[in-house]
């Protein structure tokens, strides 16, 4: 049976093949939420997926806020209090979720779209549902044994960037952007800061965010030493897989 993976980043949903990461119909935009957007998106969930004896496998939502929280002192009612330490306020139409990393013995917490997570009681409850950032963190530990290296997730409007020192987590953090200029001056930034020497940067994103990036990190002086590694949106459905 094929198999799809719902994403859903900022205002769109998308709905891909999980081996081609081809659309399964045009990716739709939510503006705002009200019944004749939910039935809207369910019926073409309804007619180009469930209906083509399609099975959807997981739905992956891309946060635009998130950290990280040290599993000893951590408290998931107090949830939002931990968020508020990060982000001054919590947007009236998100919710606050959490998620364990076992591997790292920390919650990653995350700011989620109170539609999306209604949508998704009501119309998909049997469906696993992740942050794209948990998911990536457990693989990313899992996977990279090379050493001193920055994974960057490209979303619709922030960016998720892990450092890796000596095969162990550095830091992550979920950073607001506008654009991909945006990107490479936070990663200079991170990169002072950072007590060893980088040698890999890794990054997914979508093919003209990745166009854009590799012409910019190809320019910058400070990136001369660093191997880049850049992936699409297949390859990152596939990693996450």
């Amino acid at each position: 049976m094929s198999a799809a993976i719902i994403i859903f980043d900022a205002k769109h949903v998308f709905v891909k093949d999980k081996i081609s990461g081809q659309d399964l119909f045009t990716p739709f935009r939510v503006d705002f939420y009200n019944k004749f957007v939910s039935d809207r998106l369910k019926h073409l969930i309804q007619e180009n997926v469930i209906q083509k004896g399609i099975d959807i496998e997981e739905i992956l939502f891309h946060s635009n806020e998130g950290m990280l929280v040290p599993s000893e002192i951590y408290n998931s009612d107090k949830k939002e209090d931990y968020f508020k330490l990060n982000y001054s306020e919590i947007n009236e139409d998100n919710i606050v979720v959490d998620e364990e990393i076992q591997s790292i013995e920390a919650f990653l917490i995350a700011s989620q779209p109170k539609w999306l997570s209604a949508f998704c009681v009501e119309n998909l409850p049997q469906t696993p549902m992740n942050n794209s950032g948990k998911k990536y963190l457990d693989k990313v530990l899992a996977t990279d044994k090379r050493g001193n290296d920055i994974h960057i997730l490209l979303k619709s409007e922030s960016f998720d960037i892990v450092k890796l020192q000596n095969q162990k987590l550095y830091s992550f953090n979920c950073i607001a952007y506008d654009t991909m200029t945006d990107v490479i001056y936070f990663l200079i930034a991170h990169l002072k800061k950072f007590p060893v020497d980088v040698k890999n940067a890794i990054v997914f994103g979508r093919e003209q965010d990745i166009l854009e990036v590799k012409s910019l990190f190809s320019k910058i002086e400070d990136f001369k030493n660093i191997s880049l590694t850049t992936k699409n949106e297949k390859q990152l459905i596939q990693f996450l897989s």
